[in-house]
């Protein structure tokens, strides 16, 4: 079966981004035969797990680094022999099969040692000698143990493998899970043929903002509504971008396009994230396709739009328990404008007045997060929706941009 693809959104995901990636992994599984898994690659906020609750759906496939490993360069299953096996069934079984390396395991499928064409023709050397060779000899009495061993954990990164494959120059390195349990052979033959794992990246094409390890993936579609950023690929691919105030209703719009019903749940979760993005329709960046297919989507979901977003926003801004941090990262993104490196977060309350006994610790998480990321600015919008406006915080060397723009000091 081939690799699958995986559609992913942003770091610090929002409810767009996650659901996004749910309603478009449903939809590409209905319209082609590989697979494709709904993924994200970050912690769900508080506002996005009321949605998926509400709507009994399975959050997606947690993904945070997409870099390949040595289990990605397993393709096959691999013979194995118990220490018991004799040295002339070991040697049966490479030619009849055309291996030359055999994986020694326990009952357990521990791995024990291996065996290698060279270590019989070694063997074969010595017996010629000596005039006998030990064919009914157990394997285990000539097998290299794991102290003679190059050997690699599934989670052992694909350029540290490299590395040590051309230090070491074996044909074949076996791969064990945590416990030492044997998983297969790789070879340098693998590192040629390896590809990246497919990635189709939904509400977001910025390098800053993709899954760690973006660089050695393969993008194979981009579904946004941001600006063109600067993610790259190395084919032309499909790339649906629009003006519009949310990915999700890009998503409706294609379900529509490809004549292919939304269920429920979907269209329940596809208005959520259209309401999210834009804070229940009234959002400067809201256009009349939003509103269009949140009205669509709703009717379907049997949600009463106001007041399922009200309930929405005050779940996502319940501060009970969490830290300026946690605020301040719940939807974070980073911008590079020319020289300059921005962080901005955002976060909506439903009472102005929780953010009150906030105000000191937002501005020490803004702070630190400056120090720490090296960020020209940071800022957080704290957009209160029942006042359709919003406050900006921030901090950083470059403070004079936003006194500028805003007339303020």
């Amino acid at each position: 079966m081939s690799e699958p693809i995986y559609v992913i959104g942003h770091k610090n995901p929002d409810t767009d981004s996650i659901v996004s990636a749910i309603a478009y992994a449903y939809l590409k599984n209905q319209i082609q035969d590989k697979k494709v898994i709904a993924s994200c690659c970050g912690k769900i906020n508080s506002e996005t797990a009321f949605v998926l609750d509400y709507f009994d759906q399975e959050a997606p496939l947690l993904l945070e680094d997409v870099r390949p490993r040595a289990i990605d360069l397993l393709k096959e299953k691999y013979p194995t022999i118990s220490p018991q096996t004799s040295l002339q069934e070991a040697g049966n079984i490479m030619r009849q099969q055309g291996i030359k390396t055999l994986p020694v395991v326990n009952e357990k499928n521990r791995l024990l040692g291996i065996l290698t064409v060279g270590d019989l023709a070694n063997l074969l050397l010595e017996a010629w000698d000596l005039g006998s060779f030990p064919m009914d000899e157990p394997v285990g009495k000539f097998m290299r143990t794991n102290g003679d061993l190059v050997y690699f954990h599934d989670n052992d990164l694909v350029d540290e493998i490299r590395q040590t494959m051309l230090e070491t120059r074996y044909r074949n390195y076996p791969v064990v899970d945590e416990y030492d349990g044997f998983l297969g052979l790789i070879s340098r033959y693998n590192l040629l043929a390896l590809r990246g794992k497919q990635l189709i990246l939904v509400d977001h094409n910025e390098k800053s903002q993709a899954v760690c390890g973006i660089e050695q993936a393969e993008v194979v579609e981009i579904i946004d509504h941001h600006r063109i950023a600067d993610v790259e690929t190395s084919e032309p691919i499909l790339m649906r971008n629009e003006p519009v105030g949310s990915t999700a209703t890009i998503v409706a719009k294609i379900f529509q396009e490809q004549n292919v019903p939304i269920p429920d749940t979907i269209a329940g979760l596809l208005c959520a994230a259209i309401l999210s993005d834009t804070q229940i329709l009234k959002s400067p960046t809201t256009t009349a396709v939003d509103e269009k297919y949140a009205s669509q989507l709703a009717a379907q979901a049997q949600l009463d739009v106001v007041k399922f977003g009200k309930d929405m926003f005050k779940a996502g801004s319940n501060m009970a328990g969490r830290t300026g941090r946690d605020l301040l990262l719940e939807d974070f993104k980073e911008f590079n404008f020319g020289e300059h490196i921005v962080g901005i977060g955002q976060i909506q309350v439903v009472d102005g007045e929780e953010i009150e006994g906030k105000r000191a610790e937002l501005f020490q998480a803004l702070e630190e997060m400056e120090k720490e990321k090296g960020y020209d600015l940071v800022i957080l919008i704290i957009t209160d929706l029942m006042r359709s406006g919003s406050e900006l915080l921030f901090a950083g060397k470059e403070s004079r941009i936003m006194e500028k723009a805003f007339n303020a000091t």
